[in-house]
C-alpha cells in the first residue's frame, strides 16, 4: 500500500497500528501494510469496527502485528485472539476476495499467480 494511504490508517488508528515502528524481531508491522491500495476501505472499515469495540469496552485493546495479502485475500493478524474480532477479520477477508486489490472495484476478480503460494486479485482492467 502506498505510504500516504498507510499514513492515513496509522493516524486514524494509532493504537491498532502502534507496532509499526517496532523492529522486525518484535513485529511484522515494521514492513507496513503489504497489500494493494484497493483494499484501503476494507482495512479502514475493519479497524473502525475493532477500535469501536475496544473503545466502548466490548473487547480489550488489540494491536495489529501484520497486515498483508496472502493467497489472493487480505490477512489481518492481531496480537491476541478475540473471537468477535476474528469474525470481523473473516468478513474482511471474504470481501477482499471480491474487490480488486489494485483499484478497489467490486467486479469479476481474476487471480494472477505471481509465485509460489501467492496471487493477486485484480479486476479485468487492472489485470491487463
Amino acid at each position: 500500500m502506498k505510504y500516504g494511504l498507510q499514513k492515513k490508517l496509522y493516524e486514524k488508528y494509532p493504537i491498532i497500528f502502534s507496532q509499526k515502528d517496532l523492529p522486525m524481531m518484535e513485529t511484522a508491522m515494521c514492513w507496513g501494510i503489504e497489500c494493494g491500495d484497493g483494499w484501503f476501505s476494507i482495512i479502514d472499515s475493519l479497524c473502525s469496527e475493532i477500535q469501536g469495540s475496544c473503545n466502548d469496552g466490548r473487547a480489550p485493546q488489540v494491536q495489529a502485528v501484520q497486515v498483508k495479502e496472502k493467497y489472493g485475500s487480505l490477512r489481518f493478524y492481531l496480537d491476541r485472539h478475540i473471537e468477535c474480532f476474528e469474525n470481523y477479520i473473516d468478513m474482511a477477508e471474504a470481501i477482499s476476495k471480491r474487490v480488486c486489490e489494485q483499484c478497489g472495484s467490486f467486479t469479476q476478480i481474476e487471480d494472477e499467480l505471481i509465485g509460489y503460494g501467492s496471487a493477486r486479485d485484480y479486476c479485468e482492467n487492472c489485470n491487463k
